[in-house]
């Protein structure tokens, strides 16, 4: 078990008694679990169940654009979001800014350019300083209706393909995504802050969406935070739960929360609700059902490390008619619902130290269509390591390390160059008798069972004298003595 301390605006796990009584606050159990539990909210409703109950605190809107930007990317009508911020220090919070690129609510900013958007980042971080301990520096950034593509609307019509080979992640190329999260960076520690940069999107929830399609605008966001993993810092699943079939609560949650964090970065949940339509219009067992659901996928995952509700009662709620938060009434006098005791229990239970990604049995999801990029090599390492070689005389060579678990596993494969460069390659793996590949990544694959063989793409053809490049894949059964032939061309 473990507790999460607060001090300032960093967040320290702390070891403690798994017998401990449980807690009968949000904020302690989620401490103790190692996570915040926070809220949106404004001025006008911080109520003292907002200190209470909650460790973290999310403008709802005072530091959006609208509110806080003016044409030149410098500040006004700060005074609210101040409030917040005092407030949160007041009470031991963290605070997350919210938000900083975005294309609705932009007010002034409206049609900007990079150089002005820069300017507004740049004030706004250095107000607030290491106070804000998480900042949204793009928001909502891809398209509707699960097509995995970025919004059209300013300003992410900003980014251009400049050299017109149909790459937005050239680095010749302009990208609003990539410039604002590198402005954003710079600041930061320019400034010596312990502030970490997030992007946050909706409908981003699962591996996949309703009837098991595969989750486009996820693998895009994660295409997006692995190729600019440098910059950001933490990525955030709004988490508005709906009856549309791409905002529904699917069984492969957990397994996407984990695949971003294998990337090394924090995940949270940023928006929570749940409406009351995915448990039939009940806001007792059911809808506390749900969020008992969405709670524990998140503790099972280590580096999930905060989930926020957006807003405190269901009248107050931006979607008050859905019924979706953890408390009824309104004005300071609120009654809690059974999601709020069924939340509060999943806290007590604390993490699931089995899930922990560092350690033996753990699935680590992947993507369910090939990143269009290389992969960051992730901060966490494979369970069985490769047996370390040295480069061959010519040719190539390849290593598999492999993180299994009862019934499935996924492996990383890596090709080395040997003493020239090669132009492709391709590496053979015979399986063992049960086990299938289900999908894979980075490669092109021929076979599912038996000798299978993956080639490189277009992108990771070309490796170095001496360089190596990575491909992965994912598989039922088990994968044991797996011994793969490398070809090159």
């Amino acid at each position: 078990m473990a507790m999460l301390l607060l001090v300032g605006s960093a967040v320290t796990v702390q070891a403690i008694d798994p017998a401990a009584a449980a807690e009968t606050t949000l904020r302690a159990a989620a401490a103790k679990a190692g996570l915040f539990f926070g809220v949106a909210a404004s001025p006008g409703r911080l109520s003292s169940i907002v200190g209470q109950e909650f460790n973290q605190l999310t403008p709802e809107n005072d530091m959006k654009p609208a509110t806080i930007a003016t044409s030149s990317g410098g500040l006004q009508n700060t005074g609210s979001a101040d409030t917040l911020v005092n407030y949160a220090q007041t009470n031991n919070m963290l605070v997350r800014g919210h938000t900083l690129v975005w294309h609705s609510q932009a007010g002034a900013l409206q049609g900007a350019s990079q150089g002005t958007l820069n300017t507004f980042i740049g004030n706004a971080i250095n107000r607030w300083g290491s106070r804000i301990a998480y900042w949204d520096v793009v928001n909502e950034a891809l398209d509707d209706n699960n097509t995995g593509r970025r919004r059209t609307q300013w300003p992410h019509s900003l980014s251009r393909d400049a050299n017109g080979d149909g790459d937005y992640f050239d680095a010749g190329d302009t990208d609003v995504i990539r410039d604002s999260f590198i402005r954003a960076k710079q600041v930061v520690q320019a400034g010596g802050l312990s502030t970490k940069l997030c992007i946050n999107d909706y409908d981003v929830d699962g591996l996949t969406v309703s009837g098991g399609t595969p989750n486009r605008k996820a693998n895009a966001l994660y295409d997006i935070v692995r190729t600019y993993r440098q910059y950001i810092d933490c990525v955030g699943f709004q988490a508005h739960f709906n009856d549309n079939p791409n905002s529904i609560i699917t069984n492969d949650l957990q397994a996407n929360i984990q695949r971003f964090a294998d990337l090394g970065v924090e995940v949270h949940l940023t928006e929570l609700d749940i409406d009351d339509d995915l448990s039939n219009n009940d806001i007792g067992a059911g809808q506390a059902e749900n969020y008992r659901k969405v709670v524990r996928a998140c503790l099972n995952v280590a580096r999930c490390t905060g989930i926020t509700v957006w807003g405190i009662a269901d009248s107050e709620s931006w979607r008050s008619s859905e019924r979706g938060l953890l408390f009824t009434g309104g004005g300071g006098n609120y009654q809690k619902k059974a999601a709020y005791h069924a939340v509060l229990d999943e806290l007590n239970k604390g993490r699931d130290v089995s899930t922990d990604p560092t350690s033996p049995g753990t699935p680590t999801a992947t993507p369910s269509v090939p990143p269009t990029t290389p992969p960051v090599t992730p901060s966490v390492p494979p369970t069985t390591p490769p047996n370390p070689t040295t480069p061959p005389a010519t040719g190539c060579s390849a290593t598999v390390s492999l993180n299994s678990w009862t019934g499935g596993f996924v492996a990383t494969v890596r090709v080395t160059a040997g003493a020239a460069p090669i132009n492709g390659w391709s590496v053979q793996l015979t399986l063992p008798s049960g086990a299938a590949v289900t999908n894979a990544w980075n490669a092109n694959r021929s076979g599912s069972s038996g000798t299978v063989r993956f080639s490189n793409v277009s992108y990771n053809g070309r490796v170095n004298a001496g360089q190596s490049t990575e491909f992965g894949f994912q598989g039922t059964g088990a994968a044991t003595g797996l011994t793969p032939v490398c070809t090159a061309s």
